[in-house]
């Protein structure tokens, strides 16, 4: 029986179905416990013709139940992964020709065999150019929130942060899906879900009135009448600052300017004479106070 076993075992091996460590790992599990039920079997069994064949019939199996694990192993590994770390910004080309620039602090899983389908899953925030092909194959984005946003070609923003997706449509058409909601969107529209994820608001954008959407693709922050909050929260997402705002009505604070991304302080300093308040940075802690009166 051991010889069968070690042979079969070598075939396996020459058939290179191994190469990969997660496949390796199932391979030899479940070759281990076909091994030793088969040898078990030997030794129960008493005719003198399934002796024979049972070895060879056990490493049949074996050698299926190898192939399928290695296939499910293989089908569920990502095409490509792509990261952005705190403060970058960079463009990628997916597998089918499409593009997709990440913001800073992102990350974006490529998905299935991107043969019978196109699905990416977002964490963070990505601009996406989107390629149709012959055969009009969907391209899928899907959120950690389980939000959804289907494609054939186009422009479009997603973020996925905080539990509160928002996608802005710059060119073609989508539909973007909750919870067994759905609405399609135009272009201009921004489509906001809720905390809750049972609601999805729609606002349309003429185009330049939308440049703050899209700013960050050119390392640049836009801000229109924002809150203080907002900005502090942007800092924290894209560069890993921890943002301290001493006092709650400084939340509400709102200001308008545009500015490079690749100086901080030159925020920082808009912030403090715009709004007229303290900003103390101590590495990657900002505290911004109210400014106290002599």
């Amino acid at each position: 029986m051991k010889a069968e076993v070690e042979e079969a075992t070598a075939l396996m091996k020459l058939s290179g179905l191994a190469s990969d460590a997660a496949a390796n790992t199932a391979f030899l599990d479940v070759w281990e416990k076909l091994k030793d039920n088969a040898e078990q079997q030997e030794t129960v069994l008493h005719s003198a013709t399934k002796r024979k064949y049972m070895p060879w019939v056990a490493a049949l199996v074996a050698c299926l139940a190898v192939v399928a694990v290695y296939l499910v192993v293989i089908s569920e590994k990502p095409v490509a992964v792509y990261t952005t770390a705190y403060g970058e910004v960079k463009e990628y080309i997916l597998p089918d020709g499409s593009s997709a620039t990440l913001n800073a602090n992102s990350k974006l899983i490529c998905e299935g065999d991107w043969v019978s389908e196109r699905k990416v899953t977002l964490e963070g925030e990505a601009f996406f150019q989107v390629k149709k092909t012959a055969d009009r194959k969907t391209f899928t984005v899907k959120t950690q929130d389980d939000v959804t946003v289907k494609v054939l070609g186009t422009k479009f923003n997603v973020n996925a942060r905080h539990n509160h997706p928002v996608v802005y449509l710059q060119e073609g058409k989508i539909a973007f899906s909750a919870k067994q909601k759905e609405v399609v969107l135009e272009p201009g529209d921004l489509a906001t879900m809720d905390g809750t994820g049972q609601n999805i608001y729609i606002t349309h954008h003429a185009e330049d009135s939308a440049a703050g959407e899209l700013a960050w693709r050119s390392n640049f922050f836009v801000y229109n009448d924002a809150p203080l909050s907002l900005i502090a929260r942007h800092l924290e997402d894209n560069f890993g600052l921890d943002v301290v705002l001493t006092d709650s009505s400084l939340c509400n604070k709102r200001v308008t300017f545009k500015t490079t991304q690749k100086r901080i302080s030159i925020l920082l300093e808009i912030i403090a004479q715009t709004l007229d308040v303290t900003v103390e940075q101590n590495k990657n802690q900002i505290i911004i106070s109210p400014r106290t009166r002599d």
